[in-house]
């Protein structure tokens, strides 16, 4: 409890801050996050567990204040846009990380976690900045959804090279039963919800709207956990879906925007938590030097070339189009458990490892300024 009350505060007190400095506020929970580490503490599982409920409370919200019409309308582009990323991401290590010295098997694995964008920063920080709801901030959206079945497809493939092989027909089977759940939550409760708010409007116990909510929640992120899916697009699903009905959907997003101030706050602390920058520091960076600054600087250029180039062919600006590359590059909770999975069955070296573990911390604090300064530009 003492715990979760600190947090709390620093989190409000770095929010007061970065709101003077024009900055948003997603930055100070990261910045707490990556201090604890150093300060040789461990969060409780139940902060941690309070933030993915936070974060899955959110994305859900997302979805409750877009359009299920809106999101399909824009979603062949988003299509493209996802597509131009994850090739751009396996491509360039492939061509090289190869000059490095390094395998075309260890290529590959970068290039799988690489490929994996985490999207839950970006649109916090395009919250903050009052983009949330703009053309490109929903396009980031959408293509999130391809990016995770694709970067799930990928990330399969890194156990079957270590194997010394894979099955393309499972990879299909995987990338078909990820895109079809999706739009199977999205569409079925389009058609369900008011009946279902309706029956629990009439049973007359406390909260039915918010009951129901939370109980639907939290089945479909079990679902999405148990099949290996991102629970966090799954509940952006969930939200996209009952935003067709505009009452129920307000309703909701009224009752649940108190959860989302307390836990939300949470869940990035938690993710800046991970990485023990005291651990790699003390690591002998020196001889991995070239690759893990290699690393890095592809973290950034992959989605930048990939998504960029994509979206400026379908239509965007020079503007959004920028701000669709960026907002595509921080790295999270995916990215690291392809990077772990590739460094257990062999194929990631300490300087590749090294170069991933340290994107998570550096694209998390450098994106959200730089999506302001495209924007004030």
């Amino acid at each position: 409890m003492v715990e979760v009350a600190i947090l709390l505060l620093l989190a409000r007190m770095s929010e007061a801050l970065l709101s003077r400095l024009d900055l948003p506020k997603v930055m100070g929970y990261v910045i707490i996050g990556l201090a604890i580490p150093l300060l040789n503490y461990e969060l409780a599982p139940i902060t941690e567990a309070l933030g993915i409920l936070g974060i899955v409370t959110y994305l859900f919200y997302i979805g409750l204040e877009g359009s299920l019409r809106g999101f399909l309308r824009g979603f062949k582009a988003a299509g493209i846009v996802a597509i131009g990323g994850v090739f751009s991401s396996v491509a360039l290590p492939l061509i090289i990380l190869p000059l490095l010295g390094l395998s075309l098997s260890e290529a590959f694995a970068v290039g799988a976690a690489l490929s994996a964008t985490s999207v839950t920063l970006t649109v916090r920080a395009m919250e903050d900045l009052g983009r949330g709801g703009s053309r490109e901030g929903q396009t980031i959206i959408s293509a999130a959804v391809v990016d995770d079945v694709l970067g799930l497809t990928l990330l399969s493939t890194i156990a079957g090279i270590a194997e010394g092989g894979f099955s393309l027909l499972s990879l299909l089977e995987i990338s078909a039963l990820a895109i079809g759940l999706w739009f199977a939550v999205s569409f079925t409760f389009k058609e369900v919800s008011r009946p279902v708010f309706k029956l629990a409007s009439m049973m007359k116990f406390d909260a039915p709207f918010i009951s129901v909510t939370f109980i639907l929640l939290l089945i479909i992120s079990f679902i999405a956990a148990y099949m290996r899916l991102s629970t966090i697009l799954l509940a952006y699903a969930l939200g996209l879906g009952i935003s067709s009905h505009r009452y129920i959907a307000k309703r909701i997003s009224w009752e649940i925007n108190t959860l989302i101030a307390l836990f939300t706050p949470l869940f990035f602390i938690s993710a800046g938590a991970v990485v023990n920058l005291r651990e790699i520091t003390t690591s002998q960076l020196g001889e991995f030097g070239i690759i893990i600054a290699t690393i890095i600087i592809l973290g950034f250029a992959t989605k930048i070339i990939g998504c960029v180039i994509p979206a400026k062919i379908v239509g965007f600006s020079i503007k959004e189009a920028l701000v669709i590359g960026v907002g595509m590059i921080p790295r999270a909770e995916v990215m690291l458990t392809a990077a772990l999975s590739g460094k257990e069955f062999g194929l990631l070296g300490f300087g590749t490892y090294t170069g991933l573990i340290l994107l998570v911390p550096i694209t998390t604090i450098t994106v959200p300024p730089l999506l302001a300064l495209i924007y004030r530009k």
